[in-house]
């Protein structure tokens, strides 16, 4: 397996191509690492966005149930939406924080 520096990769996966291009055999060991390795950068991506949004969504929430709070927290028709939409903030923070303990989907 080739250890290839990083500032490189990009000139050794052209070459892996042009040697596929050829007919010639490629570096597989280097191929199948490079892909692991950005599968693995992606996953740490998506589960740091994942991250944000439940703050957002968490602030958002508490935001609006403060913002109901100090209108009076009535239950007249202004009330009752602005409460509807901090539950259906807090259950998107539950359902994504379940799912992201579950990990993954499968692929």
């Amino acid at each position: 397996m080739a250890d290839v520096d990083p500032s490189d990769r990009k000139a050794y996966l052209e070459e892996q191509i042009a040697r596929q291009k050829r007919g010639e055999p490629i570096d597989v060991a280097w191929v199948t690492q490079e892909l692991e390795r950005v599968r693995r950068e992606q996953v740490a991506r998506l589960q740091a966005s994942q991250r944000n949004m439940r703050w957002l969504v968490i602030a958002t929430a508490i935001m609006l149930a403060i913002l109901w709070v100090r209108r009076g927290g009535g239950l007249d028709r202004g009330g009752v939406v602005s409460l509807g939409l901090i539950v259906i903030g807090l259950l998107t923070v539950y359902a994504l924080r379940t799912r992201s303990r579950r990990g993954p989907p499968p692929t």
